[in-house]
């Protein structure tokens, strides 16, 4: 059961895991692991933050299927992206690091018995 705990955990590792895995060349790592994950832990946070646990069905858009779709293409979109300055390669790490805390998020939901709402209310 996934439980506040268990998406610290988890947003802490996938933060950790792309800060080591997405790099430049072999031999320069691209990103800090301690910003990293800590931007991992805020975005796997950050589903219960827009949409609290107040009561057993709090998942909603925020929660779903359709916006796990939509933060799963900008991951892509951002893992494809080619920057071209220095800016533009902390934006693309950020933006890697946060689709990939949000995602560690929704995927731990959707193993609980309620899962997550295909739509939910907006």
């Amino acid at each position: 059961m996934s439980n506040g705990k268990a998406h610290i955990l988890t947003g802490c590792t996938v933060g950790l895991a792309i800060a080591c895995i997405d790099r430049g060349n072999m031999s320069e790592i691209t990103h800090n692991p301690i910003t990293a994950s800590v931007v991992g832990v805020v975005f796997a946070k950050l589903p219960d933050i827009l949409e609290p646990a107040l009561h057993s069905h709090h998942r909603q858009f925020f929660h779903s299927v359709v916006f796990l779709s939509a933060v799963s293409y900008s991951l892509m979109r951002s893992y494809e992206w080619k920057p071209k300055d220095a800016f533009e390669k902390a934006l693309r790490g950020f933006a890697l690091i946060a689709a990939g805390g949000y995602l560690s998020h929704l995927l731990l939901d959707m193993t609980t018995p309620r899962g997550i709402p295909i739509l939910g209310k907006i």
